[in-house]
């Protein structure tokens, strides 16, 4: 595997480009990836590395990137609807950078992954959606569902969530993805929070996880569901 910073155009008032690092495989295997942040994240979060370094051992290139409210002074996170065009124009410019043409998945960790969600719902080509932690709702109201698009989202998708994640309830997230037309994989760590992190008190064998080991450890679900998309 290599390594490749880039630095990817966007028309925003705010930068003229995002920050970016490229993954490459020793031999392409798959869909070509682009991974978002949450919202108050950036790319060199350790979960997100970690999702990476899952993908690209599986033989597909990733492009973690930021988002242009990342850059520079970390401004807060506009609403979702507003990162979409950026979105857009990020996965066009890594497409243009990298060569790797096709659908690619497309994905994140919590608000890039919806951004991401809400972008193919409008019409952007995607392999497959996969999303580490769905903000399915604002912590604590649970009746503030962040699904409107998701009748509009055609592509496989799938959920690597955490049983106390506090965005998104378990089982309301189960009901939820019936509103996806195409077939979707939904899969719980037991103790996790938000960003897949496991304390010692919430683990099943009282064995805490940090959000890369338990990432890392999704190894196999993930390699279940790229296969999945080759059919």
């Amino acid at each position: 595997m290599t390594l490749t910073s880039l630095s990817l155009p966007v028309a925003d008032a705010s930068v003229p480009a995002v920050t970016a690092t490229l993954h490459t495989p020793s031999r392409r295997r798959g869909p070509a990836v682009i991974l978002a942040p949450g919202a108050g994240g950036s790319l060199e979060g350790e979960g997100l590395r970690a999702l990476a370094e899952v993908l690209v051992s599986l033989g597909l290139p990733v492009v973690r990137t930021n988002l242009p409210h990342h850059e520079g002074s970390r401004r807060a996170a506009p609403k979702a609807q507003r990162s979409v065009q950026p979105f857009r124009q990020i996965v066009a410019a890594a497409q243009g950078a990298t060569g790797f043409k096709g659908p690619w998945i497309l994905g994140g960790k919590s608000y890039g992954g919806r951004v991401a969600s809400m972008a193919v719902a409008d019409g952007l080509p995607a392999a497959g959606l996969l999303f580490y932690g769905y903000p399915l709702h604002p912590p604590g109201k649970p009746e503030q569902l962040r699904v409107e698009h998701w009748p509009h989202v055609g592509v496989p998708c799938l959920f690597l969530q955490g049983r106390r994640d506090t965005f998104a309830e378990s089982e309301l997230l189960r009901a939820s993805v019936r509103k996806l037309p195409r077939r979707s994989t939904v899969h719980f760590v037991e103790g996790a929070d938000h960003s897949l992190r496991v304390t010692g008190k919430a683990s099943p064998t009282g064995t805490p996880s940090s959000e890369a080991a338990t990432v890392t450890g999704l190894a196999p679900v993930i390699a279940d569901w790229v296969g999945t998309l080759e059919r």
